[in-house]
Formats: C-alpha cells, structure tokens, sequence
C-alpha cells in the first residue's frame, strides 16, 4: 500500500466550515477597505531577498533563522508584506504620479517557524499601508481599521497597545539609553540577546526564552529620548483614540519586531491565544521608502493573522450557506432532466448542485439535509410527465408541487 501523504508541518488545510469563514473573513475586510478608499494590490510570493534584509533588519529573527530560500537564487518566499508593498511603490514610481496612495492585500506569508499553536510556516495576512502622509490621522485611521476588522470577523475580547519610537535620530537616542541598561544584566541573558545587545538592542525585546523576558519586564523606559515634535505627534495620537472612545494602554517596551518602524507601534493582543498573543499590529515607518532608494516618504500600515483570528473565533456553524438548491430524482430516466433543471438555476443566479452517481433517492435525499441547502427540488417520473417538479422546503419541513416554467419565478420569490 502506498503511503498516505499528509500536510507540510506548519501548515494548514482549510476545509468547510472554516474555508467559509476564511472567505468571508477576506471579503469582508474588502469591503471595510474600499470604504476607506484602499486600493487592493495583489502581488506575487517570490520576492528578492534584499527587499527585506534591507528593510527588515539582518539581525532580526525573520532574516537570521527563518527566511525561505530558493536554492541558489537571491529569492525568497515573501515573510510578510509591507517592504513588498514599498518595493512595488518604488518600482511603478506611484510617488511621481500622486503624492498620497492607500493599497490593501490579502495573501499568504512564509517563515520558517517551529510551529505551535498561532506560530505556522505558511500563513495569511490581511494589511493596509498608508504611503504620503506624516500625519496622526492616518496613525489612528489604520488603528481604527485594525480593530473595526478584528470586529466585524466577531473577536471582541482584545486589548490594543501603542508606544512611540520616535524618529530616527529617537531611536539611536532609544538603543543607547537600552544598551546601558542592557549593561548591567548582560550575563544573565541567553547568548542570542547578548550578540544582539551590540548589533541591535532593540531585537533583546524579540526573545522568547522566559528568563530574558522576565528580566525585560523590570527595565523602566522613560519616554525622554523623543524630541518635541515625536512628543507632539504621539500626544495627537492619543487625543485622537480618546476622541474615538479607543480604549489603549502605553506600552514603552513595545517595539514590533522589524527594524523599518518608527514613531507609532501597535499591536493587538489576546489573552486567549497564549504565547503568541498578538492578532495583529503595524505602525509608521517614515524611512523605508528612503532605505530601499526612493525619496523621503512617511508611511504607516498594519496586518492581521488570519489564522489567529479563525482561533479567537473557532468553528462556526454559519447560517448561510454557499448552496441555495440541491436537485434530487427519484430514477435514472430523470437524471438528465434534473441535470437540465441544475443548468437553467444557475443560469438564473440561484446556486445549485446534484449527485452525479445515480444513488436511490433515499440516499440523495439524505445528501441534501448534509449539504444544509435550504431547497430541494425533486424531479419526479410521475410529476415530470405533468410538467411539474416537487420543492421541498427544507427547513420548514414543507412540499409543494411546482410547474417547472414557474419554478425559477417560485424559489426567487
């Protein structure tokens, strides 16, 4: 017997009903986007490797220990979308046609993770990016659009943290405050934060061993190191989430894990998801369109975990379904008068299905209940010869008998 072939560790099969949810999850952001005049941007999954060493950080984890390489090619499998994003910016010099874009996208991600539970090898992201603008609003509008998505796919319980880098030159001010209090504790962090201390102290936030997180937890970072407009800006943005009845907590030890941000970060996390808590986050990152060697162009942006979100919200038995009618017959000599039937319903706009192996009708009928159609029609030899087909409604347990030239004008009703 050959073998049976299973599923690549750290991925994921969707299938009915959380194939469902995933679509409607993905159509409803759409529809959230474009309220907000988001472009959509569908772009591929191979990408070169600089885009994101550049931007990301070469000592970040996504660069040091989980980029998916193509075997001797400067190519990857994209491990997330926002340097993409600005790479397609660049590339299609959308900065010379009009100075303020918003695009959206929803696709899979790659890195090689040690799989557990909310961490996978293939993923889904749903973002937007916001490229033209330094202004708080367009901070608190991606916000805004983060948690309305989290929302509108049913995961309430979540807690929204923000934190201000500051700018560039906030930042150095930031990694040299860090390193001194690094300092102090050097000996007593794993030895992947002690090599990160020096090349980049901000990554020590990164680590998941517990004991540098614990001593993470007892480090006080003042907000001394931004200037006064970083100040200012991030004193607007808090206004603005109160003006919104957003309620936030100021987290100064959150600083995402890309090197690209700076001034606002933030993340949404949930108690229910365990170690990897955060179902989403984003921020400003005013110099990556320089970095990858475009012009100085303020942008800010977000993404969401789709499969995260599907396990803050489980499987659900959804009401709707994708079929609105399943054909029945009750012998061989009406099936191809039922597959007729099946063709002029669909040419109509009414989502409709049958069984191709010509079971007893006990056993279509039992299929039909399955596939949870609200309709049946079943094409009788006897009904047939009077022109008329019986329509079963299936939820109100009722039957009638329909003309066939009605039928159409019947179940649109």
């Amino acid at each position: 017997m050959e073998k049976c072939y299973a599923h690549v560790k750290g991925t994921v099969d969707f299938y009915p009903p959380q194939s469902n949810t995933f679509r409607n999850l993905v159509d409803k952001a759409a529809t959230l986007f474009k309220l907000f005049g988001y472009e959509e941007i569908i772009l591929p999954i191979l990408e070169e490797e600089k885009v994101f060493s550049k931007s990301i950080g070469e000592t970040t984890d996504i660069i040091e220990k989980q980029i998916f390489r193509i075997k001797g090619k400067d190519i990857i499998l994209r491990p997330e979308a926002t340097a993409q994003v600005v790479r397609f910016y660049l590339e299609h010099s959308l900065h010379k046609k009009r100075d303020f874009h918003k695009f959206f996208y929803a696709g899979p991600m790659f890195r090689g993770e040690r799989p557990q539970k909310g961490r996978l090898r293939q993923f889904h992201h749903i973002g937007g990016e916001v490229l033209g603008s330094d202004s708080p609003y367009a901070d608190v509008e991606v916000i805004q659009l983060a948690r309305l998505l989290l929302k509108q796919s049913g995961v309430d319980d979540f807690l929204l943290k923000i934190n201000s880098l500051g700018c560039e030159q906030d930042k150095k001010k930031l990694i040299a405050t860090l390193k001194k209090k690094l300092a102090s504790y050097k000996d007593e962090f794993c030895d992947l934060c002690k090599r990160r201390m020096d090349k980049n102290p901000l990554r020590v936030f990164d680590c998941k061993q517990k004991k540098c997180q614990n001593l993470i937890t007892t480090f006080q970072i003042e907000k001394e190191y931004l200037c006064a407009p970083c100040r200012e800006h991030f004193a607007k943005v808090r206004s603005l989430l109160d003006g919104l009845g957003i309620y936030y907590t100021v987290d100064s030890k959150l600083v995402r894990g890309l090197d690209y941000y700076t001034n606002t970060v933030f993340e949404l996390q949930s108690p229910h998801l365990g170690a990897q808590n955060a179902c989403g986050g984003g921020g400003r990152y005013n110099n990556l369109v320089k970095t990858l060697g475009g012009p100085a162009v303020p942008a800010t942006g977000f993404a969401l975990g789709v499969e995260r979100i599907l396990l803050l919200i489980g499987e659900q038995k959804e009401e709707k379904v994708s079929l609105s009618v399943y054909v029945v017959y009750t012998s061989g000599a009406m099936f191809a008068e039922a597959f007729s039937i099946v063709q002029r319903l669909r040419a109509h706009g009414i989502t409709s299905s049958m069984h191709f192996n010509q079971k007893t009708l006990k056993a279509q009928l039992r299929f039909a209940e399955k596939t949870n159609a609200p309709f049946t029609v079943i094409v009788g030899d006897e009904e047939f010869k009077e022109k008329q087909v019986i329509l079963r409604d299936m939820r109100a347990s009722r039957q009638e008998k329909v003309s066939i030239t009605k039928l159409i004008e019947r179940l649109q009703a």
